[in-house]
């Protein structure tokens, strides 16, 4: 007789079906080392069980929040995501992953016009500065590059 298998966890189901639908499909192997997590861990969270040694009834799993969320984060799927599959706990320990959602941006004027350049709040100023003398470059390639294109008309 057949061994009944349990049902996938709503965040397992989740996880396999946005992986399975990456284009270049990813597999498990690759998707487990981009977690850091074992290809096994990770197969056992979206099948939600593990084989059980000599073969008896399966058994069900449940991934930490912080597996979850690893594995959430490698197959790039959002925070809300994770809550409406009934994982809150996941989703707050991916958004501690992904880092601060804040993001300014910097605007620097040149002589072919404004480049906008998103930075984080905590940019050191001279990072910022090396960031604006490479605006100012990128608008005076474009700008030229402009200039190159139109004559060709």
């Amino acid at each position: 007789m057949a061994r009944a298998l349990p049902p996938p966890t709503p965040e397992g189901a989740l996880i396999r079906r946005v992986r399975e639908s990456l284009r270049p499909r990813v597999s498990i192997p690759a998707a487990a080392k981009l977690a850091e997590v074992s290809e096994a861990t990770w197969g056992n969270v979206e099948r939600g069980y593990r084989t059980a040694k000599g073969g008896e009834n399966p058994i069900p799993v449940v991934g930490s929040a912080s597996t979850v969320a690893h594995m959430a984060y490698a197959v790039g799927i959002a925070p809300a995501d994770l809550e409406k599959a009934g994982r809150a706990d996941a989703a707050g320990v991916l958004r501690e992953i992904q880092g601060p959602d804040e993001v300014e941006v910097m605007d620097v004027p040149s002589d072919h016009g404004l480049v906008m350049i998103p930075v984080s709040p905590d940019m050191p100023e001279e990072d910022r500065e090396e960031l604006r003398r490479w605006g100012i470059q990128m608008a005076r390639y474009l700008g030229e590059r402009r200039q190159v294109d139109s004559t060709r008309e």
